[in-house]
């Protein structure tokens, strides 16, 4: 029996969205570390040069856009990166907390062409064609609803204008058919348990909350497994992590003592579609020449990193724009199934 069969079974939960359940209570996304997001780019770091390479995959496809919707920003990417190259851009959120910080960090970085709104992906406060590109970063299968959020997309963006987007692909990041991981800790008088499971059959992930009222046991449980909640944390410190069914700590047996003092449980569910899937939707919702790629990040850390191991990355720094637009441009080389995010690109029908 998994985790999430033991939850399904013996707790009663209610329906949450990723929005509420899991971006609301970050802090913070990617360590604060995302250039032209959290800080200016560094061209001394081979890792900014990635991460502006990305960007140029996004801008490529969009061929000189005028005005640019960002779904699903977050703390405000691809949204603020792209701002330094499209006269306007519109980066929206469903979760307040994520919408205040991409309009922190965009006042903070000087992006007086931006506009953040919090609204979801289902049902998008614009009328239609107001865009000539919509971008987002794999936040379309965060939707409650993926479909309608394409098809809101569609609806958006001017005939011929373009999409670009990335999508997760589990069956090319899970090493096993099924994978949890689970994190306790003390949330004032509460102790909080959190489990993500990720499986392929189908490819789907979920997230569950329980929330207990805290004891001695469970206190001393959340001592021993140290913890620092996830969305406080970034990297390798502690957080999510890997736990089998049996595990004294973050498996059944401590959930089994604790369940007399539940106070609530609230889970998400999110189906992950295989990239022919992905493209299948993206046609119906009223996209013509969808096509799927491997995600460049994959090249870009070979080429970029091997630069600066040999000295060559830091005497180019003042052509860091035009270098990383023209490896963008290059999104298309990157097989399917090399990496764990594929890239769509579709034109508006």
């Amino acid at each position: 029996m998994t985790i999430e069969e033991w939850i399904r079974d013996r707790v009663p939960l209610e329906p949450a969205t990723s929005a509420a359940l899991r971006y609301e209570r970050m802090v913070w996304q990617s360590a604060e570390a995302l250039p032209w997001v959290h800080r200016p780019a560094d061209p001394t770091q081979p890792f900014d040069w990635v991460e502006e390479a990305r960007i140029g995959s996004f801008l490529a496809p969009l061929r000189a856009p005028r005005r640019v919707l960002d779904i699903g920003t977050g703390d405000g990417w691809p949204a603020l990166p792209l701002a330094r190259h499209v006269p306007e851009v519109v980066a929206l959120d469903p979760s307040p907390r994520r919408a205040a910080l991409a309009r922190e960090n965009a006042h903070r970085l000087g992006l007086a062409n931006v506009t953040v709104v919090c609204a979801p992906a289902e049902d998008l406060p614009f009328p239609d064609g107001s865009f000539d590109g919509v971008v987002s970063a794999c936040a379309i299968e965060q939707s409650t609803d993926p479909e309608t959020a394409l098809r809101e997309a569609a609806r958006v963006l001017q005939p011929g204008g373009w999409f670009a987007a990335t999508f997760e692909d589990l069956s090319a990041e899970l090493r096993t058919p099924v994978e949890e991981a689970a994190e306790l800790y003390l949330d004032g008088e509460q102790v909080v348990y959190r489990l993500v499971h990720r499986s392929l059959a189908p490819p789907r992930e979920a997230e569950y909350e329980l929330r207990f009222r805290a004891d001695a046991d469970l206190r001393r449980a959340v001592e021993h497994v140290a913890p620092v909640p996830t969305f406080q944390t970034a990297g390798d410190g502690p957080g999510l992590r890997p736990v089998s069914s049996d595990d004294p700590n973050l498996g059944v047996p401590i959930l089994e003592g604790a369940r007399p003092r539940l106070l609530r449980g609230r889970f998400f569910e999110l189906r992950h579609r295989t990239p022919d899937e992905t493209i299948d939707v993206v046609v119906t919702a009223g996209f013509r020449g969808a096509r799927a790629y491997g995600n460049i990040t994959w090249l870009a850390r070979e080429f970029f990193l091997g630069l600066h191991t040999a000295g060559h990355l830091a005497p180019l720094a003042p052509h860091m724009d035009a270098i990383t637009r023209a490896f963008g441009r290059m999104y298309g080389a990157v097989p399917v199934g090399r990496t764990s995010v594929f890239f769509v690109v579709a034109e508006r029908a």
